[in-house]
């Protein structure tokens, strides 16, 4: 039996020359989303469009304690939190924990507490996983634990400065990166309970 031979035909040059070109734009497309998505999660988040919020002149008179830690129950973590401002348009942004806007609401007082934190395994990646009516207990510089009932929780553009605003109750928002190549902030709002 005579083996048979199939003819294998020549790619053009040119179709060739395309195939590659292409491939060589996918690689290299690939490769800057993923330095992209790196870059911004390592040197912070862009800030609003809009000011940032001030402390009123009682605000700034009186010492008020600052958070040191937050517990979250429902994630089953604790973490600590750190000093956080606004440099050169660029949030600062704890790698281990979260950080506290200095520039908003004091705990203890009426206000909006801001804390914000990478959206990692570690740091808050899970958050979306809380529920209204869930408790997040924040323990202040002197040891005091300032308990919170989360309300609501939303996804936001990063230009929504709304959730940054002085409240006259006393509430803690708490928000994170979310979306693809985060893109968006998921946002957690609570209320003082004790």
């Amino acid at each position: 039996m005579a083996a048979t031979s199939r003819s294998r035909k020549k790619k053009s040059p040119i179709r060739l020359y395309f195939s590659q070109a292409f491939a060589i734009f996918l690689i290299l497309a690939g490769a800057g989303l993923i330095f992209w998505s790196s870059f911004r999660q390592g040197y912070g988040w862009q800030t609003p469009t809009q000011a940032e919020p001030q402390l009123n002149q009682e605000q700034t008179d009186k010492e008020a304690p600052k958070p040191a830690k937050i517990y979250i129950p429902k994630l089953e973590r604790t973490l600590d939190v750190s000093d956080g401002f606004i440099k050169d348009n660029r949030w600062t942004v704890s790698q281990t924990g979260v950080s506290y806007l200095i520039n908003s609401g004091r705990l203890g007082e009426p206000g909006n507490v801001v804390l914000y934190g990478h959206n990692t395994k570690d740091v808050l990646g899970s958050l979306w996983k809380v529920q209204a009516g869930d408790i997040v207990e924040v323990t202040d510089s002197e040891g005091n634990i300032h308990k919170f009932e989360i309300f609501e929780r939303k996804e936001v553009k990063p230009n929504s400065v709304e959730i940054l605003e002085s409240t006259e109750d006393s509430r803690l928002t708490i928000y994170t990166c979310s979306g693809f190549l985060d893109t968006a902030r998921f946002v957690v709002v609570a209320k003082k309970v004790s």
